[in-house]
């Protein structure tokens, strides 16, 4: 299974990765741009996107991937993982295409949980 981690914090990144690696084919982007260039190359079993990033943010981001219908991702599931428990935002990220939403810091157990539960369906 193929995992895109978009997060355009390293240390968030490395984390992702190394709780994730030993189960998942993981790959990383630094921000929205990265993501969406990705995203039209590259088909992903899943997504796990940072909310707050520079340039392009997660919530546009996946707008921008759920609105192509020529992104091979825009039925991907996308998993939010963010800072932020402003409900405002939780409902922005729901509201442009998101499955999931996590606060960080991440609990890699509820994670792998929710990556069994959308990646079997």
């Amino acid at each position: 299974m193929r995992i895109l981690v978009v997060d355009d914090n390293p240390i968030n990144l490395k984390f992702l990765f190394y709780s994730l690696r030993n189960q998942y084919e993981v790959e990383m982007a630094n921000d929205g741009n990265e993501a969406l260039k990705k995203t039209n190359q590259i088909k992903y079993d899943l997504i796990i996107m940072d909310l707050w990033m520079p340039v392009i943010d997660g919530a546009e981001t996946t707008r921008q991937i759920r609105s192509l219908n020529s992104n091979i991702n825009n039925k991907t599931p996308i998993i939010f993982c963010t800072t932020s428990s402003a409900e405002t935002d939780r409902e922005r990220c729901i509201t442009v295409g998101a499955n999931d939403y996590m606060l960080k810091p991440v609990n890699v157990g509820l994670l792998k949980e929710k990556l069994r539960y959308y990646l079997s369906c």
